[in-house]
């Protein structure tokens, strides 16, 4: 009988220990330092295009006679808008005393003629009296008079005078826009001179 009691009472003990709530252990760092995680990101490969040399989608690339046809163009397109503006330089590589002078060429690159809407500046070299000295031609002038300019096919043909202390220069230009050559006549009080070069910008006085 004590021993059954015995169990009894353990039996007792062992229920009421389980029914007692366990207590949960929480540790906490005070000097905790938050830290950011950095979690990197793939981006889609770059394509890049070409927008200089590549041709435009929707125009074929040119062949060889083309392009040459384009430069044609573009190059008569350059000596039109001179004209057009009617502010150009005239350099000359040949001169020639008219009709029948010695052929010379032009080697320093000081001479020119520049010509604009108000005024002229002419800087040339010429030939004087019988013996064909050389000389030159140098004034300005504020004022051009007479200006007449008109297109025939791929030439052009411009004309005008201008006055230098009294003295009259009648000037006459032939421009062709396929070559670019340029024959300037400039008749004044000592003879016609002839002169044959290229038409360009306007750049600093020489």
């Amino acid at each position: 009988m004590r021993l059954l009691a015995l169990l009894l009472a353990l039996c007792a003990i062992s229920a009421a220990q389980a029914q007692q709530p366990t207590a949960a252990t929480i540790t906490a760092q005070r000097d905790s330092v938050p830290t950011t995680t950095i979690v990197p990101v793939q981006q889609a490969p770059l394509t890049l295009r070409d927008t200089i040399s590549a041709p435009a989608p929707d125009s074929r690339p040119m062949n060889h006679r083309q392009r040459r046809e384009e430069r044609a163009r573009r190059y008569a397109m350059t000596i039109d808008s001179l004209v057009a503006t009617r502010s150009f330089a005239f350099y000359p590589t040949v001169m020639q005393a008219v009709p029948d002078g010695e052929i010379r060429l032009v080697y320093a690159d000081y001479f020119y003629a520049y010509l604009s809407p108000v005024d002229l500046e002419v800087h040339l070299p010429l030939e004087r009296g019988a013996m064909r000295q050389v000389s030159i031609m140098n004034f300005d002038s504020d004022r051009i008079e007479n200006y007449v300019s008109a297109k025939f096919q791929t030439q052009w043909n411009i004309s005008f005078s201008a006055r230098d202390d009294g003295r009259q220069y009648d000037f006459s230009l032939m421009i062709s826009t396929v070559t670019g050559q340029t024959e300037l006549t400039v008749e004044g009080p000592d003879g016609a001179m002839r002169y044959v070069g290229s038409v360009g910008q306007r750049s600093r006085e020489r």
